[in-house]
């Protein structure tokens, strides 16, 4: 069953979930496509970093027409290959407006969800997301020139490995 976060849970859940990634997995700002073994409450992980994403990875359509400016993707397992998380971030560009590429977006996605509009220091932008409990999908558009940028995003709720039990030593108490 589908459920529908709130638009600022589930913003905040992706800018968590990227901080998270960049500051436990030492990501560099633009990978290069590898596979690093790092340590995430104390088990080994593999880190496979993609320097591209495909929509079927963001599970979001590519607005029609658009350039692909960047993109990249971080997939995160144990050892054995139990998911720990799955960050996809991709911008477009296009000679679109913002209103138009909302209203693209806001017929695709599940539910129809009315887009926020955003006014701040960076500009007006327009911030479209759906979700479940496990996962979430972000389409923020602002404007770029004449047309617009579009920043698609795809997250899977963080799972860290369970820490290993250690064995208790002979000096520590049972209560």
């Amino acid at each position: 069953m589908t459920e529908r976060p709130s638009l600022r849970r589930t913003i905040a859940f992706s800018v968590i979930l990227l901080a998270a990634a960049i500051c436990h997995l030492a990501a560099a700002p633009v990978p290069t496509p590898r596979q690093d073994e790092t340590v995430l409450n104390g088990v080994p992980v593999l880190v496979e970093y993609a320097t591209s994403v495909t929509a079927e990875d963001l599970m979001l359509p590519y607005y029609p027409g658009a350039d692909l400016e960047d993109g990249f993707a971080y997939t995160v397992t144990t050892k054995d290959g139990k998911p720990v998380c799955y960050y996809a971030r991709a911008a477009l560009t296009t000679p679109d407006p913002p209103e138009r590429v909302a209203a693209a977006y806001r017929r695709q996605l599940p539910g129809e969800p009315e887009p926020e509009v955003i006014t701040d220091g960076d500009g007006e932008r327009r911030i479209l997301a759906v979700g479940t409990s496990q996962e979430v999908r972000q389409v923020t558009i602002a404007a770029a020139g004449s047309g617009s940028r579009i920043q698609l995003i795809r997250a899977t709720k963080p799972t860290p490995p369970a820490k290993p039990i250690r064995p208790r030593s002979r000096q520590e108490k049972v209560i």
